[in-house]
């Protein structure tokens, strides 16, 4: 049975009303339980059977939340009784509708439904655009008193509260993800940049190497101070080349996609590679203590570099120190190393 009221139920800004009401993207959006926990405060407060949230657009009306009565999606907007308070703007409060002419044909209240009770309040957006209800509907008829009219204004007033909430809340989540997207691609330019500047050093120190290298197998024997500046040379050469590999490494940490390689070395080993490539002074003595002969399953090359600038840090700000501490001990499955100074 199609109906359609006898009066033009489009208010005259209709058209500024649904664009008001798509700011909202509310229109067929998910249920939230906040707008269902509205619903059946106003079921409660008023003790009718059927209590619902609406939103109108040009076609249709979408009932957001419903309490008393099953999933009601679209319902056409000619057949909406809660176009009428889109309509006039106010609180509509229809006492019997078998009474009310606008109703004589309403297929709600004279088929097998039965509605003789609708009241509905408008909500309001700031700009006071009417884009939907809140409304109370039952099978007798009922009145409503000023307090309980009062009553339905606000609970429409905190129910476009919470419209305004979820879209502040939609905004941020919206710009959240955009800056998000903007520092995952910004990250994503800095791995690229790291991994050409780390390709681009490793080709020349690995030459300089290479020459320190020859240069040191040709040098006079008996020329002891020509010797320990190209040890020294390979040294800092070695160094640079870790300085690259932790560049790298912190990287992949970052991003979480670092392969560690784990094998069997006792301490004792991890510490004489250190020892081997820390720049020791003449004064300054490194006394190891405990159990050096503990095996451990680590990624070694990262592991020796961790040794290394604990050691390196302890003789650059200690200088004073005489002794660098390190001292080893097993804890259950763990080992404890403790490197100390005493500057």
């Amino acid at each position: 049975m199609s109906f359609s009221y006898p009066i033009n139920i489009l208010p005259p800004n209709d058209n500024e009303r649904v664009l008001a009401l798509n700011r909202y993207e509310i229109f067929n959006a998910p249920k939230e339980k906040a707008f269902d926990n509205i619903v059946s405060l106003a079921q409660t407060i008023f003790n009718v059977p059927i209590a619902h949230l609406s939103f109108l657009d040009n076609k249709h009306e979408f009932v957001m939340a419903s309490e008393g009565l099953a999933e009601m999606g679209l319902i056409p907007r000619g057949e909406s009784l809660c176009a009428l308070t889109v309509l006039r703007a106010e609180v509509v409060v229809i006492e019997n509708a078998l009474e009310e002419p606008l109703l004589r044909a309403h297929p709600y209240v004279h088929g097998d439904f039965g509605l003789r009770f609708y009241a509905g309040a408008p909500i309001i957006t700031p700009d006071n655009y009417v884009i939907g209800t809140i409304c109370l509907v039952d099978q007798k008829p009922r009145k409503l008193t000023e307090h309980e009219v009062k009553i339905l204004t606000e609970l429409a007033k905190v129910s476009m509260e919470q419209l305004e909430l979820r879209t502040e809340n939609m905004e941020k989540t919206k710009s959240l993800a955009e800056k998000n997207n903007l520092l995952n691609e910004q990250i994503t330019q800095k791995d690229e940049f790291i991994g050409i500047v780390s390709h681009e050093l490793r080709t020349p120190i690995t030459a300089l190497k290479g020459y320190v290298q020859i240069l040191s197998r040709k040098a006079p024997l008996n020329d002891s101070i020509t010797a320990k500046m190209l040890q020294q040379a390979e040294k800092s050469a070695e160094k640079l080349n870790d300085l690259v590999g932790d560049l790298l490494s912190v990287s992949k940490i970052v991003n979480n996609v670092l392969q560690l390689n784990k094998t069997a070395v006792t301490i004792q080993e991890l510490l004489d590679s250190c020892y081997k490539m820390a720049d020791f002074p003449a004064d300054q003595e490194l006394r190891i203590s405990g159990d050096v002969l503990l095996k451990v399953y680590v990624d070694r090359p990262h592991v020796e570099r961790l040794f290394y600038n604990l050691i390196n840090n302890a003789i650059k700000y200690a200088p004073n120190s005489k002794t660098i501490d390190v001292n080893i001990k097993r804890k259950e499955n763990f080992a404890e190393i403790t490197v100390s100074d005493k500057g």
